[in-house]
């Protein structure tokens, strides 16, 4: 008899960061996480956790999803994603709805490979290996100062990552003295990667800071831009010696076929619990890979360092530093991977292999809204 999927919940937890990151789009006091739970009738749950950028991504999950996946069988699931899919071109292919699948597929294929007793890489065919890591970390904070940027870059270099994220403060003047500064404390450290959250001033104005900043070693500029302004993206990725990349928090094969043709980009960002799951992320992965171009992963390492192992052209996953305070996953997930050389090595328990606190869960859950 065929396995069923019995349930799909979802709830979100927030748990305060021990001190605010300071963007321009406001201050970041706490991180916002929603769970999502896929259940099989023998009483396996999969999991998965993301972000949900103060959207309902709970009710949301529940009101669009949970009545018409539970009870489906899960032999025929990707029929039942695409079928979910298609009815729902009128939603887009960004946004809150675009993330509630993606969370649900990401659980259910952490389900799908617990029943099959394998970890997630070796179900979608791929081979174990350790993973390239970017570090992310170096937000502002209102008590920057030289002195622990130098500290924060040291700490930063001493894991032996292949690049250092800093992220942007909206003003290039002041991130261009920020990038000097953590340069000037790591001569010959890793490249720099400078994260500008889609808030930059358009091309004309970014140019002369971001041609100064290859200065720095760059690795990539992120982020700079919407969505879909193609415009301002291609202006720039033209004119810069190093590589724009970009990707998170999109969705679509096609999207990402059209910032390739559009946007120029050189460096593709993916994130699972957003871009249409696992199955979405397979699919603009090998795409992406097809074309030649090198796929840097969103945070969420756990489950990024098991699709970096299913696609050989994923080169790196992200990685925030649990001392910097800049996020709160390893509160939820305490087991973190082991490093290898700088790099991750993913874990081969059947699934994604998380390992929950589920006191933590229990005591930061929300209502749902």
């Amino acid at each position: 008899m065929s396995a069923r999927l019995s349930r799909l919940s979802a709830y979100e937890v927030t748990i305060p960061l021990p001190r605010p990151l300071h963007l321009s789009s406001g201050a970041i006091t706490a991180r916002d996480y929603v769970i999502v739970e896929a259940a099989d009738d023998d009483g396996r749950v999969g999991r998965s956790v993301g972000y949900t950028r103060g959207a309902p991504m709970a009710a949301t999950i529940q009101r669009m999803l949970s009545a018409r996946w539970e009870g489906s069988d899960l032999d025929t699931y990707a029929q039942t994603y695409e079928a979910t899919a298609r009815s729902s071109n009128f939603m887009g292919t960004h946004g809150i709805y675009w993330r509630a699948i993606s969370l649900a597929d990401c659980a259910v294929y952490d389900l799908l490979a617990q029943r099959a007793g394998q970890p997630l890489h070796a179900y979608l065919g791929g081979t174990h290996r350790s993973v390239e890591t970017t570090l992310a970390g170096c937000y502002p904070v209102a008590d920057e100062t030289p002195e622990s940027l130098a500290l924060l870059m040291q700490e930063m270099d001493r894991y032996g990552a292949a690049g250092i994220k800093i992220t942007a403060s909206s003003d290039p003047a002041r991130d261009t003295e920020r990038l000097r500064l953590c340069r000037a404390a790591l001569p010959d450290g890793a490249p720099f990667i400078i994260d500008l959250y889609g808030m930059a001033p358009e091309a004309p104005v970014l140019l002369p800071f971001a041609r100064q900043w290859s200065e720095y070693h760059m690795a990539w500029l992120e982020d700079p831009y919407g969505f879909d302004d193609f415009s301002n993206l291609s202006a720039l990725a033209d004119q810069l010696e190093y590589p724009v990349g970009v990707g998170d928090e999109q969705s679509g094969l096609h999207h990402f076929e059209n910032l390739i043709r559009y946007g120029h980009i050189r460096f593709v960002r993916l994130d699972a619990t957003t871009c249409g799951g696992v199955t979405g992320f397979m699919r603009i992965a090998r795409r992406v890979t097809e074309l030649g171009l090198p796929i840097s992963c969103h945070v969420f390492h756990h489950l990024h360092s098991q699709l970096a192992c299913a696609v050989p052209g994923v080169r790196f996953v992200e990685y925030m530093l649990p001392q910097t305070g800049v996020d709160a996953i390893q509160y939820l997930l305490p087991e973190d991977l082991a490093w290898d050389a700088g790099k991750l090595v993913p874990t081969t328990r059947p699934g994604v292999g998380f390992i929950w606190d589920e006191a933590v869960l229990r005591s930061h859950q929300r209502p749902i809204a």
